[in-house]
Order: C-alpha cells, then structure tokens, then sequence
C-alpha cells in the first residue's frame, strides 16, 4: 500500500470487506515504520493512529493494542506459507524431498519478509500474554511438522537415528537468522535455500554403508 494513501480515502466499505483489509494494510505498513525507527515499547496506538490519519478509537476499531496488531500482522504475513508447509509435511511424497522442499521454502519466506521478521524477533518480547500464549500455539504446530518429517525419515530408514526433536530444534535453528544475513551474502535467495536445504539432509541422512573390501592379508596356512 502506498505511503501517500490516506485510510480517509479508502472507498467506503463494500460487500465483500474489501475496504477493512486495505485499511488493515494501511496500519501494518504505518506501524511497522512506527516500530522499526522508535521501537515497539515507544511506540503508541496515538502514533499509529496519527500515522494513518484517524482517531485511536478507529484503530481500536480493528485491534484491541499494540501486541495484537503485530500478532495479526504475524498471523497474515504466515497464514498461507503455514498453510503449505502444513499440507508438505503431512504430504506421501519422498520423505528426503519434503525435507528437502521444506526447509527452501522456510528459508525463501524468510528472505521475502526479512522486514517484518526483524522487527518481528526484536520486539516479540513485548507482546502481552494473550498473545504470547496465541503465538507459542502456532509455533509449537510448526516445529511439530518438521518434526513429523524427521520421523517419518527415521521410520524409512533414510534418517539416521537420534532425536528428532533435537534435530527440529538445530533446523530451526540454522534458519533462524537467514532474513538478517542473506542480504549480504552475494547469493540470490534460490541459491541460499539450496545450500542450507542440502546441509540440513547431510545432517539427518543416514551414511551408507561402506563396502567390504578384502584386507589383503593372508590367512596362516595359506599359500
């Protein structure tokens, strides 16, 4: 949404909500600008009404404070991607190819929203309980998916064993700051996700077994 668009002149409401989401686009984009040079803590629902240009009862309106704002922008910003990594995990394709698939598109959805997730990890801290609680919900579903793929994987035989919990936790782990360093890295965001998708398999597949090879030492009593 453009930055010279006031909510004022949205188009009234019509019958398909339309105005309500392009207004809700107008105050994620207001309050991430607010958040980013000021802060979350610093930053007031006054300023953010001032921001889009309306009283605070209107964006009271459409958010209860600050740590629902963010928590529905979050919930928008990850609804579809949830969405599909979702439907992959608990997909019948080739367990190395989910994995494979899951973790590229973890890692091109972090650098396509590097923003937000950089204002999002800085503030989430603040956010109050309701959404707190709302927000470790989502996150304990998400990692529960990869999870659910590492243990496929071990079942097939194509993991190795060991905790497939631990391995989650070092997958998320590894992608957690791609948004903040893919940027300087010389790489296009494909060639990112390919390079840690391929790491993340090398640290699950199981080694293959090497081959017998005869040890060249004779036998006692051998010719």
């Amino acid at each position: 949404m453009s930055r010279s668009i006031p909510i004022k002149a949205l188009p009234r409401a019509g019958a398909d909500g339309s105005r309500a989401d392009s207004v809700r686009r107008v105050v994620y984009e207001r309050a991430l600008e607010l958040f980013d040079s000021k802060g979350f803590r610093a930053t007031s629902m006054n300023d953010i009404a001032d921001a889009c240009g309306v009283s605070k009862p209107a964006i009271y309106h459409y958010y209860r404070n600050k740590s629902h704002l963010l928590e529905t922008l979050y919930e928008d910003v990850t609804v579809e991607f949830f969405k599909t990594q979702e439907t992959l995990a608990h997909s019948q394709d080739d367990v190395t190819d989910r994995l494979r698939r899951f973790v590229e598109l973890q890692v091109l959805y972090n650098i396509e929203n590097s923003r937000f997730l950089t204002i999002f990890w800085r503030e989430r801290h603040e956010f109050d309980a309701a959404s707190r609680k709302s927000l470790a919900t989502r996150e304990r579903a998400f990692e529960n998916w990869i999870q659910h793929i590492i243990e496929d994987g071990q079942r097939s035989g194509e993991f190795r064993t060991q905790d497939p919990k631990i391995a989650m936790l070092a997958i998320l782990g590894l992608l957690s700051t791609v948004h903040r360093w893919a940027v300087h890295s010389g790489r296009t965001p494909q060639e990112i996700a390919s390079e840690l998708s391929g790491m993340v398999i090398d640290g699950v597949a199981k080694a293959p077994k090497a081959e017998k090879r005869p040890s060249g030492r004779k036998r006692p009593g051998s010719a």
